[in-house]
């Protein structure tokens, strides 16, 4: 019997079904699986320690410059580091908290019941729970990667003659200060939960910010967002602006277009990102000038210490690593406690961060069980970009794709794990 499109079929007691595979109960258990992740996500961001936990995280990250100013080497790779450890180290204990909080403490007070109790499989429970949970870790991990940049923006101020960054001061630290008196203002007369309340003005108050000191720069002027280094002059070989290749871009000075051998300075866009080196032989190639091949070198080691894209790129992979986290703090709290999940998770880390530099050259030798355990361990270190943060080098858009797939297929292997240890889990 087909009523409806082959939606339903006909049980040998006469009675109407859903048909397996139907397009009605894949509706249903998308349905059911967004609901789960909205309830999982709203209940995560409710808890205190997540609120707590945020705080801790955005004051840190205020302080930073203030504890990164005593190094004998560049204080502000320091910060950088600092900031980007400061990340993970957030997500971590989000990740165990959250997991801990929406899976295991229900499953023991058996309020899962009364979800597990319905018509709902145990595969979509599972999986609406990851995803509410990694929503909420991806709104803490946005927050305070807006803060880094506010903080890495203004930077340690190394020598005496450095002054501070009043547009950061003024647009970001001190709008997001008063966050923390107008939340209590509403808790006190509308008796709005204070922690949610702030991390959510947070939020708007910090996009809002960050838009705005992405637009300007210290001197309150509009952002230019490039590199400029002085060619005196431009070598005769390079008569043709095409020859740059879109690289960089050659400005003359006044009243020098008109001749040969202008002066003036070559322009590098810092949205284009840095130099790379294939980019940087090209251009060095045109001439045969010494002074050339030091300009350009200059002008790729002034692109390459921005580095705001390559932060950028970086925190978007410590997010992915987050992801991990979270599936296997999920997959954990399936069965184990909060300090068992969070130790699990810690020794993940731990072990991660060390698969290439261990591990690998023993898989490398011929090593089976370590070919095994290099392959099967997660690799958290694919995800870890200070090091190359460290030697100025340029981190591919392609790199952030691969590393970001291997997140999803990993997190589905552990996601499916996690189902696995939840449907023979005694909920009753």
């Amino acid at each position: 019997m087909d009523p409806i499109n082959g939606s339903f079929e006909e049980s040998p007691d006469g009675l109407l079904h859903e048909a397996k595979g139907s397009p009605l109960k894949a509706t249903c258990s998308m349905i059911q699986l967004l609901g789960v992740a909205k309830n999982s996500y709203l209940q995560t961001l409710r808890q205190p320690v997540y609120g707590i936990i945020v705080l801790v995280t955005l004051g840190g990250l205020a302080m930073a410059p203030t504890v990164t100013g005593w190094t004998l080497d560049d204080d502000n790779k320091m910060l950088r580091d600092l900031g980007l450890s400061t990340l993970l180290i957030q997500g971590l204990f989000l990740a165990c908290f959250a997991a801990s909080s929406v899976l295991n403490t229900e499953i023991d007070d058996k309020t899962v019941l009364s979800v597990a109790a319905k018509p709902i499989a145990r595969s979509v429970f599972l999986s609406g729970k990851f995803f509410g949970v990694f929503g909420a870790i991806a709104t803490a991990h946005y927050l305070a990667g807006l803060v880094l940049y506010m903080v890495i923006r203004h930077g340690v101020l190394q020598a005496a003659y450095e002054k501070s960054d009043l547009t950061v001061i003024f647009l970001g630290l001190i709008p997001l200060a008063s966050m923390l008196i107008l939340g209590a203002v509403l808790n006190y007369l509308f008796d709005w939960r204070y922690l949610p309340t702030v991390i959510t003005l947070f939020l708007i108050t910090g996009s809002f910010s960050t838009l705005v000191l992405l637009a300007i720069d210290r001197d309150w002027k509009i952002q230019a967002y490039e590199v400029t280094q002085i060619v005196d002059p431009l070598p005769p070989e390079i008569s043709d602006p095409a020859m740059l290749r879109g690289i960089v871009e050659f400005r003359p000075d006044p009243g020098q277009a008109h001749l040969t051998g202008h002066k003036g300075v070559i322009v590098r866009k810092l949205w284009k990102g840095p130099i790379t080196e294939q980019d940087l032989e090209y251009l060095m190639g045109l001439s045969s000038s010494i002074v050339w091949k030091n300009d350009c070198r200059f002008l790729a080691d002034k692109a390459r210490e921005m580095q705001g894209s390559e932060i950028f790129k970086s925190a978007i992979l410590v997010l992915g690593a987050l992801g991990l986290l979270t599936a296997i703090a999920l997959a954990a709290s399936t069965r184990l406690g909060l300090m068992s999940t969070f130790l699990i998770c810690l020794a993940a880390v731990g072990v991660g961060l060390t698969v290439d530099h261990i591990i690998r050259p023993i898989a490398d030798s011929g090593a089976t069980w370590a070919r095994i355990a290099a392959n099967a361990l997660p690799n958290f270190q694919m995800f870890w970009m200070v090091d190359a943060l460290a030697d100025d080098r340029v981190i591919p858009w392609s790199y952030v794709g691969a590393a970001m797939g291997y997140c999803a297929v990993y997190s589905l292997g552990l996601l499916l794990l996690g189902i696995a240890l939840f449907e023979t889990r005694e909920v009753g």
